[in-house]
């Protein structure tokens, strides 16, 4: 009896308390044109009835597995890569959609390109009821590009820029993932910034200029990545963890990455280079960044800069905001002692009153 061959392609997904999108997502996978497909799903320990769900789609590409708890999503995706059995990898969100003919595009273009590892292509904003996204005020509008570069102008790109790839439009070669490793699972808010990073040290990528996944952007800011106050401290600590990457690059990696930088001067190590670069973005996350590899570099490198000119660097960068905090702390005191003249006033006026 003859077994069954793999699939070429594998479509994973990890699934989280979508019970009502990811019947859409299932369908539009198993609808595709390219039909050489499996679905493996796995079930982050929902709370609703996502999982029932996927069980209630009789089809036999479909194959879930259920944590019994909430895991976090790289845990869950990583398990579904590890699972899958297809050359190629595509990676859907259970609130998300393909659009028609994705992977057939997609298939054809790495069977034709074997020198690039992953393909992605552009995202169709719709809102929870499916309808077309249109405010431009939102920070995912905008956010992806199409534009096409080498894979040292991505990294470059990263570095200064941060992320624009659209992960659910990712068609990769499994191969990648066996080179470069899966998701980061202490990572929430970057784990696609920190892939794509160790991706482009390894393989081309390439972006089809076309719309190919429905991106849905849920009301409330409920998006995993969508901005608030905890969000973006986490992101900003993890972009400090992100960046060290950076700092393990080749003298001929920085050399590329930082051509063009004002800090570049004869003989300073490329490393200081890279630090001076992420002082003088200052983003959240660059600064203890920069900071600590450049402390680092001066241990190895003692004469590379003057130590006080280091301690000035620590002290006018302020990497923990205490000026922030500085300032806040003089405006409680003003606040109270404002509180206390209005108490005191208070307590005149019912004095006068009362005589």
């Amino acid at each position: 009896m003859s077994l069954r061959p793999p699939p070429k392609v594998s479509v994973v997904m990890a699934s989280y308390n979508h019970e009502a999108f990811v019947r859409e997502a299932i369908e539009s996978v198993l609808s595709q044109s390219y039909q050489d497909l499996e679905l493996v799903i796995t079930d982050d320990g929902s709370s609703d009835g996502t999982a029932k769900v996927i069980q209630s789609v009789p089809d036999p590409r479909i194959r879930l597995y259920v944590f019994k708890e909430n895991q976090g999503a790289c845990v869950a995706v990583n398990d579904a890569i590890a699972r899958a059995s297809g050359e190629y990898i595509a990676v859907l969100n259970s609130d998300d959609y393909f659009l028609p003919g994705k992977l057939e595009r997609q298939v054809a273009f790495l069977e034709a390109h074997p020198e690039i590892g992953a393909v992605f292509g552009l995202p169709l904003f719709v809102d929870e009821r499916g309808a077309r996204f249109h405010n431009r005020r939102n920070p995912f509008v905008g956010l992806f590009t199409d534009q096409n570069r080498s894979r040292i102008e991505w990294l470059r790109h990263f570095f200064y820029h941060g992320n624009s790839l659209c992960h659910p439009t990712i068609l990769i070669r499994k191969s990648c993932y066996d080179a470069v490793g899966l998701f980061d699972p202490l990572l929430m808010q970057l784990p696609d910034l920190d892939l794509w990073i160790r991706l482009c040290r390894k393989c081309e990528i390439y972006i089809l200029p076309e719309q190919l996944t429905g991106f849905r952007i849920l009301d409330r800011e409920k998006n995993t990545s969508a901005p608030n106050t905890e969000r973006l401290a986490r992101a900003a600590w993890e972009t400090n963890t992100v960046l060290e990457h950076f700092a393990g690059f080749s003298d001929g990696e920085l050399q590329a990455i930082l051509s063009g930088s004002r800090f570049l001067i004869e003989g300073r190590p490329l490393r200081i280079v890279l630090a001076m670069e992420a002082l003088a973005l200052g983003k959240p996350g660059y600064k203890p960044f920069g900071l600590n590899l450049l402390r680092r570099c001066l241990m190895e490198h003692p004469n590379a800069m003057p130590a006080g000119e280091y301690f000035q660097l620590v002290g006018r960068h302020d990497p923990f905001s205490t000026e922030f905090f500085r300032r806040e702390h003089q405006w409680l005191k003003r606040s109270r002692f404002v509180s206390a003249l209005r108490q005191l006033y208070a307590r005149l006026r019912a004095y006068n009153f009362g005589r």
